[in-house]
């Protein structure tokens, strides 16, 4: 017997009660009570499931995934439902149930799955694949985006440190030892410097002029800083910075010995106490002495006192002397006087005076230079 291929789409139906079937009813025109369970009970509506009673009991009908052609009853009959479907699980393979079932998404077939037999995979997506992405994306989607900042610094971090490394290890000096040395050389000892010894002072000496001509008197000069004014010189003498004070007349050049006269502030720093009595002022032009000596005169230097007096002009000291040093292999000498002279500051002011002996006639000048000096 041939059955007609139902129409895809549409639900399989029962043939009305004259199509001739053997089974339909019995010989003596009674109702056959199996025909009559055997019959498909449908509903008008799409989606609703086919009804098959067997054994007298209702249930739904499912297509079997496997392939099998349907449930059977208990009079073994299997070909009551494969009027929709291929018949007989032992051929497999083949979706059962009402025809068109594959074709009809979410009813039997599996879900999207439009015209694909049911369990298939799609044309063209390997097996799995979408499930597999789909959570990863899912997984990556719960990282917060904190712990995401993170690694990727420690990332972008570690990938600049190895950079560094790589780039820079091979910047070591060929001599480490000797780059060392360079970076901290080892210090050289200052070389040591001779102290100045000084006679002890004489007793109360006045200042006398020495042989020589006397320089023209132009008029005076006026140390704003040092607050002190003197007398200003003619030829050979000339207005001149003398280092370490702040105002000068020199003749010649600047080496030693030097030929100078010149005011400043006391050399050294601010005396801890006011100086008050002479003895203050003597210990004052003591210190200021010595000082010249290192600075202003050649080296090896031995002092002679030729005078030790109050300032004629004012409250302070004056100290002269001779300096006897060698220049050359040769016993050379100089005149020189520094006064000390209160100006009402902590820190006194001085004068200096030093004449070498390869201007001897100019020697003249100092004590009149020194007798000019008073405070402003």
């Amino acid at each position: 017997m041939v059955s007609r291929p139902t129409p895809p789409g549409s639900f399989p139906h029962s043939p009305p009660p004259d199509s001739g079937r053997s089974d339909a009813t019995s010989g003596d025109g009674a109702d056959d009570p199996g025909a009559e369970t055997d019959r498909m009970r449908e509903s008008g509506g799409l989606g609703t499931i086919p009804v098959r009673q067997i054994g007298g009991s209702a249930g739904p009908w499912r297509p079997d995934r496997a392939g099998a052609s349907g449930q059977t009853g208990a009079s073994g009959r299997a070909g009551a439902s494969g009027r929709a479907g291929t018949g007989g699980g032992a051929d497999g393979g083949v979706a059962t149930g009402w025809p068109g079932a594959s074709q009809r998404p979410g009813v039997f077939g599996e879900p999207g799955a439009q015209g694909q037999p049911a369990g298939r995979p799609r044309p063209g997506v390997p097996s799995g694949a979408g499930r597999k992405s789909g959570g990863l994306l899912m997984r990556i989607g719960d990282i917060p985006i904190r712990v995401a900042y993170s690694l990727g610094a420690a990332v972008i971090t570690g990938v600049i440190v190895v950079l560094i490394f790589i780039l820079f290890s091979g910047d070591e000096p060929s001599d480490p030892v000797g780059a060392r040395q360079g970076v901290a050389p080892t210090a050289q000892p200052s070389p040591a410097v001779s102290p100045i010894t000084l006679p002890a002072l004489p007793d109360v000496t006045a200042l006398k002029a020495l042989p020589g001509t006397p320089s023209v008197v132009l008029g005076a000069v006026t140390d704003a800083r040092s607050a002190v004014t003197y007398a200003s010189l003619g030829k050979p003498w000339a207005a001149k910075a003398v280092p370490s004070f702040s105002a000068g007349q020199q003749v010649g050049s600047a080496g030693l010995p030097r030929t100078v006269i010149a005011s400043g502030p006391l050399p050294g720093a601010t005396p801890a106490k006011p100086l008050k009595s002479d003895a203050d002022y003597r210990r004052a032009a003591l210190s200021a002495v010595k000082w010249t000596i290192r600075n202003h005169h050649p080296e090896g230097g031995k002092v002679t006192w030729t005078a030790s007096q109050r300032l004629a002009t004012g409250k302070g000291w004056v100290l002269a002397y001779r300096v006897t040093y060698e220049v050359k292999g040769k016993e050379r000498s100089s005149r020189a006087a520094l006064a000390v002279i209160d100006i009402g500051r902590r820190k006194p002011s001085v004068l200096f005076v030093t004449v070498p002996d390869t201007r001897k006639r100019l020697w003249a000048d100092i004590a009149p230079v020194m007798a000019s000096v008073r405070a402003l």
